[in-house]
């Protein structure tokens, strides 16, 4: 069986993706056995004070007005989360601090003036549980360190690598984060005007409101981090139930909570409709007690546009949007996927490339 990921390809450092092996949707070799007493839950809580001190320290040492942008890399995603930070710096944008998910995306990262954290430790952590996918504890992680973030007191925009600032969305997130009004919000992936508040949310695009009013900014940094928390809790389980799911188990785990809590449109926007017809403003969603009482904004439709999973590139951006993702050419459906191959970074750098956003 070859080795399930190797960073030396010949006595050179591996392209991105290339020492990871090539899997098939139904034929993957490998299984994961449980490490001896795996626990179940998250190996670690978001405490800023405790074990994230480290990283808040950095955090706040990039933050500029209380608010850092933030994304999370290995060594396969080295390029890409050097085009984010690079997109950002184009425009101005310099608080910005990737999480290195081992050394070698830091050294790459730091050789080339990234502002980066080695974050080895943490995602290391994450062997001891029965989340052994490397892909899956990697997205349960940036969320669990984005939450320490916001309990230190910063407001945080949580993205993909993947995804580019190509408009500064700071006036925007000020605004928010002052007017008080929630605790985190997430892009819009799409209205309907169906219940409960009628469009989708993406998960991997999260604002996290850790320094609100005075009066108010620890309830709200609690509120957030709790839905962070509960989204990764559920997420969990749904690993344990569908443990060969590919990447999308936290993910899941934020839909599945949110389904059992309520969820109710308040302030200006009341209906699923009204959500639906005013795409150019933030919609407030509020769960129940149950659920924290999170109040959630759904962000405006500029604030985040991503045409289609898969699809062509080189096709023209809404007008004013602030962050896009380039589509993937093909679907590559591949159970219990551990690590993106070389194939997959291939493409989307390529597809980047035609839509205009690779930087380096």
């Amino acid at each position: 069986m070859p080795q399930l990921h190797r960073t030396d390809c010949g006595g050179r450092t591996c392209r991105p993706g290339e020492g990871n092996p090539v899997v098939t949707h139904g034929d993957n070799p490998f299984e994961f056995p449980l490490p001896k007493d795996a626990i179940k839950g998250a190996p670690h809580e978001p405490d800023p004070k405790g074990i994230y001190a480290p990283l808040v320290q950095a955090a706040h040492a990039a933050a500029q007005h209380r608010l850092l942008y933030f994304c999370a890399a290995d060594v396969d995603y080295r390029e890409i989360a050097h085009n984010w930070f690079t997109a950002l710096s184009r425009l101005g944008v310099h608080n910005a601090l990737v999480y290195s998910l081992d050394s070698g995306a830091h050294a790459y990262l730091y050789a080339r003036r990234v502002t980066s954290f080695d974050g080895t430790a943490y995602i290391d952590a994450w062997n001891k549980t029965r989340l052994q996918r490397h892909i899956q504890a990697a997205e349960a992680e940036r969320h669990m360190a984005a939450a320490a973030i916001a309990a230190s007191g910063l407001n945080v925009l949580l993205t993909e690598a993947t995804h580019v600032v190509v408009n500064d969305p700071s006036p925007l997130l000020h605004a928010l984060s002052k007017a008080g009004t929630i605790d985190t919000a997430f892009a819009r992936s799409g209205c309907n005007g169906k219940p409960p508040f009628g469009c989708g949310l993406w998960w991997n695009v999260a604002y996290l409101v850790g320094a609100g009013p005075p009066e108010t900014h620890k309830e709200q940094a609690d509120r957030a981090v709790q839905l962070q928390l509960a989204g990764i809790r559920v997420g969990l389980v749904d690993f344990y139930l569908r443990w060969w799911n590919g990447a999308h188990c936290i993910f899941s785990g934020f839909g599945k909570h949110l389904s059992h809590c309520d969820p109710r449109l308040e302030g200006d926007i009341l209906t699923p409709q009204q959500a639906q017809e005013r795409p150019n403003e933030t919609a407030i969603v509020k769960l129940s007690k149950g659920c924290d009482n999170v109040r959630i904004g759904v962000l405006p439709a500029s604030f985040f546009s991503q045409s289609a999973f898969y699809g062509p590139s080189g096709l023209p951006r809404p007008p004013g949007v602030m962050l896009t993702r380039s589509a993937k050419p093909t679907q590559r459906d591949r159970l219990r996927l551990d690590r993106y191959d070389e194939q997959d970074f291939t493409e989307l750098v390529a597809a980047m490339r035609a839509d205009g956003i690779w930087f380096l």
